[in-house]
């Protein structure tokens, strides 16, 4: 056994991939910003409107990164402020 009783108990998120099934997960991604004071007030200001985001997706034997993983999937997406809405 890989793992001891302490990892294998408490609650656990599945993280697995079934086969010939579809599986969405949703991630936030926060756009730099600064906040600048106006008056009394302070507002948050977006240091850029677009980013360029990229996914892998990895094979980790034991959940561990070492020389077994392998890269399965790269995704490369660029990213607007207001895109999809």
């Amino acid at each position: 056994m890989a793992r001891g009783p302490y990892e294998k108990s408490g609650m656990i998120r599945d993280t697995s991939l079934p086969p010939m099934r579809t599986v969405r997960e949703r991630f936030e991604i926060v756009f730099p910003y600064k906040d600048v004071k106006s008056g009394k007030e302070k507002q948050r200001r977006l240091t850029t409107e677009v980013l360029d985001v990229e996914v892998r997706l990895l094979y980790l034997p034991y959940g561990e990164r070492n020389q077994d993983h392998f890269i399965w999937k790269i995704s490369k997406n660029r990213v607007r402020i207001g895109a999809g809405l």
